[in-house]
């Protein structure tokens, strides 16, 4: 990672360290929305919907565009190839609105552990060790997550099988203030504490260039407790 890049995300921990007070103390009742409380895995098969109609749709369509055949001309061939491109594109179109994830927000699970209690300085520190399975990119579709300070995606490679992930930037755990009583009730009902990631997809393909591109946005992360749905503390992304 070069040191400009560092130095951002270092200037963006220490804005978080800080606004972190603001919202440890102003708990509150939330309503849940629909698909608030996806565990890693059913986002995983929510996901893997949409990457697998998209691979197969592309790769049919460049399979057959990739060259003319015998008995048809430059000209044909160059019309054909227009009209398999926009019949591509308002087929992802339709699954697009079919699944209607212009209107929904999907809100995934990762849970939290609390570290340590410092009670000199009343300040918790927490981290998660979640990871959502993500499809990972291929040549000819291209999965992304929107840049943001606490969510990103992860390649890996183990037994020769690669893997992409989506996971909490934690390293090093966040710092929350916490006064005594508060962090005593938050540590008393530590199984039922989780971040809540709202993360929106999309997968129109109006600027389609040979390669399709599905891009989550991070829209918003929570600490809450799964069981009261009481939020500790909440922050756009």
């Amino acid at each position: 990672m070069s040191t400009s890049l560092m130095n951002r995300y270092s200037a963006l921990g220490i804005l978080i360290a800080i606004t972190l007070p603001l919202f440890a103390q102003q708990t509150s009742l939330r309503e849940e929305r629909p698909e608030d409380n996806l565990q890693p895995m059913e986002f995983t098969n929510i996901i893997k919907e949409a990457w697998t109609f998209l691979k197969d749709e592309t790769e049919a369509l460049l399979n057959a565009s990739k060259q003319k055949t015998e008995f048809e001309t430059t000209q044909e061939f160059e019309r054909r190839v227009a009209e398999m491109r926009k019949a591509y594109i308002e087929k992802a179109t339709r699954f697009y609105k079919e699944k209607k994830y212009d209107q929904r927000e999907f809100g995934i699970l990762f849970k939290a552990q609390l570290v340590s209690y410092d009670a000199d300085t009343q300040t918790y520190t927490l981290t998660s060790n979640t990871v959502v399975e993500i499809p990972y990119d291929i040549p000819w579709l291209d999965v992304t997550l929107e840049e943001n300070p606490l969510v990103a995606l992860a390649d890996s490679i183990s037994k020769g099988y690669r893997s992409t992930s989506m996971y909490l930037k934690m390293n090093p755990p966040l710092r929350f203030e916490v006064p005594r009583d508060l962090a005593k009730s938050v540590k008393a009902d530590e199984g039922d504490l989780f971040f809540r990631v709202r993360v929106t997809l999309n997968t129109l393909q109006e600027n389609f260039r040979n390669q399709a591109v599905m891009t989550m946005y991070a829209n918003s992360i929570q600490l809450f407790n799964r069981k009261t749905n009481l939020v500790y503390w909440e922050q756009r992304l």
